[in-house]
């Protein structure tokens, strides 16, 4: 007897462009809800692109992008509602001069050790 071998480089390459084309349209559509300002969550994208919620979820790059946007639409909701007072805003400057300064010997620090590095590194040659 023998053994038919089925030829399925068609249907797999077919799938393949059917799943890069859904990609483009997710992405389009994620793009254009940003520019738009609109709420970005798994029901708005799968509504906008006709994909289902379990398609977003089980594909991992894509739903990291929507949670991440989610997450910063959120924290610029909760950002922008308090107003800080004159005397918060001495404090939050002065803090962040004073990380500035702090990053900024850090960076001349590991500089120095970088060239001390690379005179030894020169030297064993």
């Amino acid at each position: 007897m023998v053994k038919q071998v089925r030829n399925t480089e068609e249907i797999v390459r077919l799938a393949k462009q059917k799943s890069r084309r859904t990609r483009e349209n997710v992405d389009k559509v994620i793009s254009k809800l940003s520019l738009e300002g609109k709420t970005i969550n798994f029901n708005t994208v799968a509504k906008e692109a006709n994909v289902s919620k379990s398609w977003l979820y089980k594909e991992h790059d894509i739903r990291q992008r929507i949670e991440s946007l989610r997450k910063q639409q959120k924290t610029e909701n909760v950002i922008s509602k308090p107003k800080k007072s004159s005397r918060s805003e001495e404090v939050l400057i002065k803090t962040l001069k004073t990380r500035v300064k702090e990053l900024e010997e850090e960076n001349i620090r590991l500089r120095n050790q970088i060239q001390k590095l690379y005179g030894d590194l020169y030297i064993r040659e």
